[in-house]
Formats: structure tokens, sequence, C-alpha cells
């Protein structure tokens, strides 16, 4: 059995049934760009948790090159040096970045001062050990001796 449609009788009907077109077309576009919108959001979040999931691996690995920096500081062997780099290359194209501290200001959301120490005020005079930033977020921050404005005798 074939339904018949009704059809509108006058220019009022029409106006009407137009503009409850236009609000169901807007209606539709305004939900599709919600969607679109989610489906952004859920990728850049799907993106940020691949990078951070490993960031615990990474700063177990950190404790290693650690310990074999310091071997290095005490045997200078260059096939250990090369591994060294080799392990920080591989980090690196992971997003891990060594955090600069050598000569600059302190600066606490990038380092732990653990000490103050004789030069010029609140520069770092000395790295104790290496802070790390993992896709621009601070992973480790670096342990540093901050001067406390006493020169140097």
């Amino acid at each position: 059995m074939v339904k018949k449609t009704k059809t509108p009788k006058n220019n009022n009907e029409i106006e009407l049934l137009n503009s409850k077109i236009l609000e169901l077309e807007q209606n539709h576009k305004r939900v599709l760009a919600d969607y679109q919108n989610q489906e952004r959001r859920h990728k850049e979040l799907e993106t940020q948790i691949v990078k951070f999931a490993q960031a615990s691996l990474i700063e177990k690995i950190l404790l290693s090159i650690d310990s074999l920096e310091m071997a290095q500081f005490h045997l200078k062997d260059k096939g250990l040096q090369m591994v060294i780099d080799q392990l920080f290359k591989t980090l690196e194209s992971e997003g891990l970045k060594t955090i600069d501290t050598n000569n600059l200001v302190f600066d606490p959301n990038t380092m732990d001062c653990l000490e103050l120490a004789t030069g010029e005020k609140d520069l770092v005079i000395e790295t104790v050990s290496k802070g790390y930033l993992l896709y621009d977020k601070v992973l480790r921050p670096a342990k540093v001796k901050v001067g406390n404005g006493t020169p140097k005798a």
C-alpha cells in the first residue's frame, strides 16, 4: 500500500515547512561538527596516551644510563661512550631531551636545588644530576647547586 503525502495548501504551510527544513539542516550540521570535534579530541588524547605511556620505561632506562655515565667518568672508555651516545640517540628519537642547566638562572619548573653554594645569586653553579624533558614536559628535573650571592674567595 502506497502512502499518500499531504501537499501544502497555502504559502504559510510552505514557509513553515521550509523553515522546519532549514532548522533540521542546521541541527544536522551542528551535530556533524560536534562529532568531528569529538573525533579530533579523541585522536589527540590517544596520541598523548601513546606518547606518555613510555615515560615510566624511559625513567627506568635513565637510571641505568646514569650508572653507565658514572662508570664512563672513571673509565674514560671509548666503547662505553659509544653505547651511551647510542642509547641517548635512541631515546631522543622517542622525544627525550636533556634540560640545559649550566650557567643559567635557576628555574624551579625544570630544576631541583640540592644546595646553595658560593657564586652568583640564583645562577646554576653545578649540575649534580641531569634533567630530562619528554615531549616538552618534565620527565625528571635536573638536580643542581645554585649560587647564594656570596662571591667566591
